[in-house]
């Protein structure tokens, strides 16, 4: 009984060329699934590069069992290390210390004019002078004299 071939053998350059295009498109979309595909591909590229293959569907079915295989084992890691942070990163602009002016009763800080929170008498800070702003919050900044 005769076998007929259903789908051509793939060059081993075209499956390479999918793998790669599969890698660099995962770069874009970031879900963590084409990468694994495209690592399938290459991987079979290179077995047919050393066993030649009488069937495309042969080619086919190891680009999915690999790339299953890799899917299962290490996307769950490979979220955890790229995507999820250990570490939180308050990058808050206004709640950084710095130096300060007083100008009309109120504290000129980072290009923003600021309710003055002091302990000091308020009264006691002149026009113009410069002053330790030690944080921000709302709509006021916490001041001590210079």
């Amino acid at each position: 009984m005769e076998t007929q071939i259903l789908i051509s053998v793939f060059n081993p350059y075209v499956l390479l060329g999918i793998g790669v295009a599969l890698i660099a498109f995962e770069a874009v979309i970031t879900s963590f699934v084409l990468v694994w595909f495209g690592i399938g591909f290459i991987i079979t590229a290179g077995i047919s590069y050393i066993y030649p293959f009488e069937d495309g569907i042969w080619q086919l079915a190891i680009v999915s069992l690999i790339s299953l295989i890799l899917i299962v084992l290490l996307r769950k890691k490979a979220l955890e290390t790229f995507i999820d942070s250990k570490k939180e990163i308050n990058d808050n602009f206004f709640e950084e210390g710095g130096i300060g002016e007083i100008k009309n009763s109120k504290v000129f800080f980072k290009g923003t004019y600021w309710e003055i929170d002091t302990k000091e008498d308020i009264k006691s800070f002149s026009e113009n002078e410069r002053v330790n702003v030690i944080k921000t919050y709302k709509n006021y900044a916490v001041i001590e004299k210079k």
